[in-house]
């Protein structure tokens, strides 16, 4: 039975995540839980820990922090990072830590089901290669049949940290795997990782697809003795190459684009590569995360070869998203033009090239989901009753890997939203209409009759007569009791100015705001601040 610890300063996070996962189903029969890097370095103390689900921030130190701790007392804890902020420095960070996942809240449930299963079973495939290598002196036949596995798990180790990085420590565990490289011999490493499979593909067949890819770099390479082509997590492999002699990036280049038009041809992928610097094997783990680094920030450019240190394009030159625009367009439904503006805002991105990094995608991504819900917001509508629960809890990776894939999921979140939009106010009475859009309208001082008739298309008269029949008032008593209510609410909420307060609701002029607000409550605006403050 496996131990687990969970590290949250929110108490009422760490109780959801020990009644909202199925912990027995998992085999995990202890379940401790800390409040802060002190409580939880006492837990690590007192049981053996296999499992560590940490939030990152945290005060009196932070997730990181505590990792830092537990890789350096406890290596062979794995560790799976939690946190509110979709921010590409924190996953970097989770990924230096070499953390086994990092996710972001609220969590999904039955998503960290996955994870931790998929965790554990890693540390029991690690045991029994440990196991293996314990007793692999009585079995040496066994052992041997077994070396390309051991080799393997040699490049795993080395690259994930587990071998401590200095030569002589590595020498070590090259002569435990029965490979043989002098202390002095040098690397040239490449980073291949699969951008996009040309067709929809079943978890079965991606795993295929992948061995394939894998036996056909194997084959390429076969020619240099001691290549070593190593899995990556899903999609991403690293190529490791001895080397007597300085390449030149031109020849490896072409080597790689040759490669990559054999992968489009014939395996139906997308992919691209990044080679690194020659290097020896205990700085091969630094080597690889700055490649990995590369990938992660291109995200307009596919099917070539890039070479680390090479010049790149200056900082993005892109304008910044006209999301004010865009918002009231989505409002007026001009699904159109504004489909038709977005892709080609995000067109103009890939020929920036380069210039457009991770950070670039993020900023973007989060912007344009917070201009969508707002204008939800301001239709009444709450963003989980719109879209797919996975929209709002899923981690954006596959959305953020490229332009493409961002192009595809501005569409669709354009059409989701506006056929809701749409739909509700094919729905509305003609009051239900003038009502909504007074309330998108409560901060414009010169709001007249004639606005509010005109957006509905109706006589100011006619609308007059039918809103008093509908609702028992007037429509200028019921614009003036709905922005009361709303300074009220902020008055309640906020510690915004009166004057600010006035504006907001639709007041120039504060006296008559004053005057209007005591008629309407009994007080002036300062005494209700303070008497909502006491209750």
């Amino acid at each position: 039975m496996y131990h687990v610890l969970i590290v949250d300063d929110e108490i009422h996070a760490v109780r959801g995540l020990q009644a909202g996962v199925n912990w027995e189903r998992l085999d995990i029969g202890f379940v401790h839980t800390a409040h802060s890097m002190k409580q939880a370095q006492e837990v690590f103390r007192e049981q053996p820990v296999h499992l560590v689900v940490c939030d990152i921030e945290m005060p009196q130190g932070s997730g990181l922090e505590l990792v830092a701790w537990v890789k350096e007392h406890y290596p062979d804890t794995e560790t799976i990072f939690l946190t509110c902020h979709s921010d590409f420095s924190f996953a970097k960070q989770a990924i230096q830590m070499n953390s086994f996942d990092y996710m972001l809240k609220p969590v999904d449930y039955a998503e960290l089901e996955t994870v931790i299963g998929k965790a554990l079973g890693k540390m029991k495939k690690e045991k029994e290669l440990r196991s293996f290598e314990e007793t692999h002196h009585h079995y040496r036949k066994l052992w041997e049949s077994h070396q390309p596995v051991v080799a393997e798990r040699f490049w795993q180790d080395l690259i994930h940290r587990k071998i401590p990085a200095n030569p002589q420590a590595v020498q070590a565990h090259l002569r435990a795997a029965g490979l043989t490289f002098g202390e002095d011999a040098l690397f040239r490493p490449m980073y291949i990782r699969v951008q996009r499979w040309h067709k929809e593909l079943s978890e079965r067949d991606r795993r295929i697809m992948e061995y394939a890819l894998r036996n056909v770099l194997e084959e390429v390479m076969k020619d240099v003795p001691g290549t070593a082509v190593i899995p990556i997590g899903e999609g991403a492999l690293l190529t490791v190459v001895p080397v007597d002699r300085p390449a030149e990036d031109a020849e490896l280049r072409a080597n790689g684009d040759a490669f990559i038009q054999n992968c489009n041809q014939y395996l139906f992928c997308d992919l691209s590569s990044y080679v690194g610097d020659t290097t020896p094997l205990h700085e091969l783990p630094d080597m690889l995360r700055r490649l990995q680094e590369m990938d992660a920030n291109n995200v307009t450019q596919v099917n070539r070869t890039f070479i680390l240190g090479e010049k790149r394009k200056g900082a993005c030159s892109a304008q910044p998203a006209p999301l004010a625009e865009w918002g009231e367009w989505m409002k007026q439904g001009a699904r159109n033009k504004l489909t038709e503006r977005v892709e080609r805002y995000l067109e103009a991105w890939k020929e920036t090239g380069s210039g457009v990094d991770a950070h670039t995608v993020h900023s973007f991504y989060q912007d344009f989901l917070q201009m969508v819900f707002f204008v939800l917001q301001s239709k009444g509508l709450q963003a989980n009753q719109v879209f797919a629960q996975n929209l709002l809890t899923d981690r954006p990776e596959s959305v953020l890997r490229s332009i493409r894939a961002l192009q595809e999921w501005t569409r669709y979140v354009i059409e989701v939203a506006m056929n809701h939009i749409h739909s509700i106010e094919e729905n509305l009475s003609v009051v239900d209409k003038a009502k909504r859009y007074i309330a998108q309208q409560l901060g414009q001082q010169d709001l007249s009759r004639e606005d509010i008739a005109n957006h509905v298309f109706l006589n100011p008269d006619y609308l007059t007569r039918v809103f008093k029949k509908e609702t028992g008032m007037s429509l200028s008593d019921y614009l003036q009791q709905k922005r009361i209510d709303y300074a009220k609410e902020l008055l309640e909420s906020t510690g915004q100015s009166v004057s600010d307060i006035g504006l907001a609701a639709g007041y120039s002029n504060l006296s008559y705001f004053s005057t209007i607000f005591k008629k309407a409550t009994g007080l002036n605006p300062v005494d209700y601040r303070k008497r909502a403050q006491r209750q």
